[in-house]
């Protein structure tokens, strides 16, 4: 790799520039990286090559040290060509960041060769742990692990003892700990490849652990290693980021492909398209959904990049902006989509394939409603957060 050596190559402008030399190829290859449930290797390597798992890893360990800002921009970018691509791309820059706030052990182990890792993640707790000596023993089968295909290392849930009773913690599997099942057979986001993952009986060192309620408190052990704030903000501050901005370059890859077609556009009895009122206004609509949403997301950015840790009131606002940017780019894709007729069904359209992958995409738990908004609701009226509907 050379861009890690290049310090010209670190910086958020330099990476954006290789990112969007590859967005081209990304939108001619996405059918058939739909077609093949995966994105294609080479497609991967060109990713890693432009140092986006980098971007938020320290440079003591070879990173950037760069900010969700570059991240945002990354998978926004990516996502104007297709929101499966930047899926993947965000969880190879974010992962990273989620790396950085295990022991620094672990870090070292990760990074041992390299910080150029795609690192796959399952985080529902349904694993199984038997505490050993000097760590632990982890089994099951971790399902929705997004680019596991192209993944050596892996982040498995399991609810394990920690003193105190079961608690939700994330375990790191090493190269060659897990197998892969090939079982993503889905109506839209299939480039993604979130296939699942079998451990038997794995060995984890206690280093390699880390506890849920630690990530939701900005306490994890890394929060001491590195000076940057990201590695001590707690979860729910940027983690509905990682979904919901996919969603958001779709939405507006989708608009600009609209905007383009629709001006040279000819309907029944030759009309232009262009010339109707109704699509006028409702194109107006769409757009200003498209920049609410962008501008509710760009200050979700900065609450976790704050040299504070942000109170109980900004995590909340922050899942609830998250959250209504999901509503406001559904919103939008769906009057994409209506405007488009039954040309833009056709099996090839890319506005179809991201009306899919969006509202697939809306169904990550992290953008529910009913966790976006009540807690924030609570917040408002001086309730205390509902812990059934943390993260």
């Amino acid at each position: 790799m050379t861009h890690g050596t290049d310090p010209k190559g670190a910086t958020h402008d330099a990476v954006l520039e290789r990112v969007r030399g590859l967005i081209a190829g990304i939108r001619d290859g996405a059918v058939a990286a739909e077609e093949a449930r995966s994105a294609q290797p080479e497609t991967i390597d060109a990713l890693l090559a432009a140092g986006i798992t980098r971007i938020l890893i320290p440079p003591r360990f070879g990173g950037y040290g760069l900010g969700l800002d570059t991240w945002f921009e990354v998978m926004r970018e990516i996502g104007k060509a297709d929101a499966s691509h930047s899926w993947l791309a965000g969880l190879f820059i974010h992962h990273p960041h989620y790396i950085g706030q295990f022991a620094e052990a672990a870090q070292q182990a990760v990074w041992a060769n390299g910080p150029d890792v795609a690192i796959a993640a399952s985080i529902a707790p349904v694993g199984r742990v038997a505490r050993v000596t000097g760590g632990f023993r982890v089994s099951g089968r971790f399902g929705f692990a997004s680019g596991i295909n192209h993944s050596s290392w892996l982040i498995a849930a399991a609810m394990a003892e920690f003193g105190a009773g079961p608690e939700h913690a994330w375990f790191l599997i090493g190269p060659g700990n897990f197998k892969i099942v090939d079982c993503w057979f889905t109506a839209a986001m299939r480039a993604t490849g979130s296939n699942a993952a079998v451990c038997d009986d794995v060995f984890v060192p206690e280093s390699h652990a880390v506890r849920m309620a630690d990530l939701r408190e900005g306490s994890a052990p890394g929060g001491a290693v590195h000076a940057n704030p990201i590695f001590r903000a707690p979860i729910v501050t940027y983690s509905p980021l990682t979904f919901v901005t996919p969603m958001l370059g779709a939405s507006q890859g989708a608009y600009e492909l609209f905007r383009d077609w629709t001006r040279t556009r000819r309907g029944r009895n030759d009309v232009a398209i262009a010339q109707i009122a109704d699509i006028q206004m409702r194109l107006a609509r769409a757009a200003a959904d498209l920049d609410a949403a962008e501008l509710l997301l760009r200050r979700a950015v900065e609450v976790p990049q704050a040299p504070t840790r942000p109170s109980l009131a900004l995590r909340a606002r922050s899942m609830r902006d998250c959250t209504r940017a999901s509503e406001l780019c559904i919103g939008a894709i769906d009057e994409i989509m209506a405007m488009s007729g039954t040309a833009g069904f056709a099996s090839t359209h890319p506005i179809q394939r991201a009306w899919r992958d969006i509202h697939f995409a809306a169904m990550h738990v992290t953008l529910s409603a009913d966790r976006g908004f009540v807690q924030f609701g609570r917040a408002e009226l001086g309730l205390p957060p509902d812990p059934q509907r943390l993260y």
